[in-house]
C-alpha cells in the first residue's frame, strides 16, 4: 500500500516517530533493540526541462559520476544512484540512506567544475544532502516538497519506497554552486525536479 503525505503530515509523522523511538529507548532494559540496515536499491533524481534549459543558458551542464547513470525521457533528465548503506526507514521518516557515485556540474565557459560526493537522503531534515567541494560535512542540497509518498513490502527482501514530486534547492547549495561555478543561475527555493527511491531493508 502506498501512502501520500504533504509536508505538514510528514512532520507530524516524524514527530510521532521520534517520540515513539525515545519511549522505546527509555523503557528498554533487556536485550539491545534491533537496528535497521539499508542494503541495496536505487534512487533517482529527475531534473525538469525548465531547469536544464536555464542551466544551458548559463553554460552549465550536469553529468553523472560513475556508477551514477543518466537518461532523458518525458522532459526529465533522470540521474540514478545506487544505495550503498544507511539506516533509513521511510515508514517513520527516520535515519539516512547513503548513495554511491557523484554528481558533477560544469561551467564550460568559465572553466569551473563542482563535484558533489557522499549524497544522502536524510529523513529527519527532509532533505537530499551531499558534500560540496572543500567541505567535510553534509550540506542540504534540496528539500523535499509537494506530495510525498511512502510504501513498503515485506519481501523477501523487505523493501521501502519514498518519493517527492518537488525538490526545492537550498540556500546553502545555491550560494555554493553560484560561487564555485562563477554563475548566478542558482536560486534558493527553485523546484529543480522530483525524487524517488526504493531500497532493501534488513533488521540486525
Amino acid at each position: 500500500m502506498q501512502i501520500a503525505y504533504g509536508r505538514r503530515t510528514r512532520l507530524a509523522v516524524l514527530g510521532a516517530g521520534v517520540i515513539t523511538a525515545a519511549a522505546v529507548a527509555i523503557s528498554a532494559s533487556g536485550p539491545a533493540l534491533a537496528d535497521t540496515a539499508d542494503t541495496g536499491g536505487t534512487a533517482t533524481v529527475s531534473l525538469t526541462s525548465a531547469i536544464l534549459v536555464n542551466l544551458a543558458k548559463s553554460n552549465v551542464i550536469v553529468l553523472p559520476g560513475s556508477p551514477v547513470t543518466s537518461s532523458y525521457a518525458n522532459g526529465l533528465d533522470a540521474y540514478t544512484l545506487p544505495v550503498t548503506g544507511g539506516d533509513g526507514e521511510a515508514s517513520i521518516f527516520f535515519g539516512e540512506v547513503d548513495f554511491g557515485g557523484t554528481v558533477v556540474l560544469v561551467n564550460a565557459k568559465a572553466g569551473k567544475t563542482v563535484t558533489i560526493t557522499n549524497v544522502q537522503l536524510n529523513f529527519f531534515t527532509g532533505a537530499l544532502t551531499g558534500v560540496l567541494p572543500g567541505g567535510t560535512t553534509q550540506t542540504a542540497l534540496a528539500y523535499f516538497g509537494g506530495n510525498e509518498s511512502i510504501s513498503s513490502s515485506a519481501g523477501p527482501p523487505a523493501t521501502e519506497f519514498f518519493s517527492a514530486d518537488q525538490l526545492n534547492l537550498s540556500g546553502k547549495a545555491a550560494k555554493a554552486l553560484n560561487t564555485d561555478l562563477n554563475t548566478t543561475t542558482f536560486t534558493r527555493g527553485t523546484d529543480i525536479g522530483t525524487f524517488t527511491t526504493t531500497f532493501d531493508v534488513t533488521v540486525t
